[in-house]
């Protein structure tokens, strides 16, 4: 009797146990399943990495990139997109304006939220840049979990006035490049222009010559630019050229610039 009391006790015990056992393999699987039904609402707690901007392109390369002024008056900005693995679904563009008498930088205001719904999120033209203003600008990248960046690197840059095109000569579809292969324009300007960059373009846009220029003046007056001999022009098409100008660099950046509205001419032959 004893023996089979003991043997009964011993049964309980072993079942007890495989039920404790069981029911926390159930809880376990259980967790599993949830975790696995639910991965995509588990907020990740990671931040992006810190926005970079693209670093101001050298003259010799076209088209631009990075930071510059545009045809439009306003101020382009570029920058590189976050590791794909970060899941970012916008940048907030914030800008600060500085003012030069009291040397003094204002509040950043957010500009604009750009949605991350294709590769145009990563550059913006600030059209309400006001001429002759500097701005600060700080870029922050945000996830699908909210999650925020630390922000960019503050970059600044003021757009100045762009050369004339109607002091631009040769200009015209009509009117061609002499015989000394000479462009001219004018300029005049307060901020101390450090160089000149003159492109030219065919009619379709390909780039036929980028050369950066030292002025001959740097508080204004006529400049002139001879296309080499060595620059082969096709007889009867017609070329566009820009006067882009570039000053107060920082770290062989430029932090002032503008470019002038495109000019053409029309190569007869030599």
């Amino acid at each position: 009797m004893y023996h089979n009391y003991s043997r009964l006790i011993s049964n309980q015990s072993i079942r007890q146990n495989t039920l404790r056992v069981f029911v926390r393999l159930v809880l376990s699987a259980s967790s599993v399943f949830l975790i696995l039904q639910c991965g995509l609402d588990i907020e990740n707690p990671t931040p992006p990495s810190k926005p970079q901007w693209v670093p101001k392109s050298l003259p010799e390369e076209w088209p631009e990139r990075g930071i510059d002024a545009h045809k439009s008056g306003g101020i382009f900005l570029e920058w590189e997109p976050n590791p794909v693995e970060e899941n970012i679904t916008s940048y907030m563009l914030n800008r600060a304006e500085y003012f030069e008498f009291e040397d003094s930088l204002g509040n950043f205001e957010i500009l604009s939220t750009l949605v991350l719904e294709s590769s145009s999120a990563l550059e913006y033209i600030d059209i309400n840049a006001t001429m002759s203003t500097r701005y600060y600008y700080v870029l922050v990248a945000e996830d699908a979990s909210e999650n925020q960046s630390t922000p960019s690197d503050t970059l600044g840059y003021m757009h100045f006035f762009a050369t004339n095109s109607a002091s631009m000569i040769p200009n015209g579809f009509s009117i061609a490049l002499g015989a000394n292969r000479k462009l001219r324009w004018y300029y005049m300007y307060a901020v101390d222009i450090e160089n000149f960059t003159i492109t030219i373009l065919s009619a379709d846009n390909g780039l036929i010559l980028r050369r950066e220029l030292t002025p001959d003046n740097y508080i204004g007056g006529t400049e002139y630019f001879t296309v080499p001999d060595t620059l082969v022009l096709t007889p009867a098409n017609i070329y566009k050229w820009r006067v882009d100008t570039g000053g107060r660099y920082v770290d062989g950046r430029e932090t002032v610039g503008s470019e002038s509205a495109w000019a053409t001419f029309l190569y007869r032959g030599p």
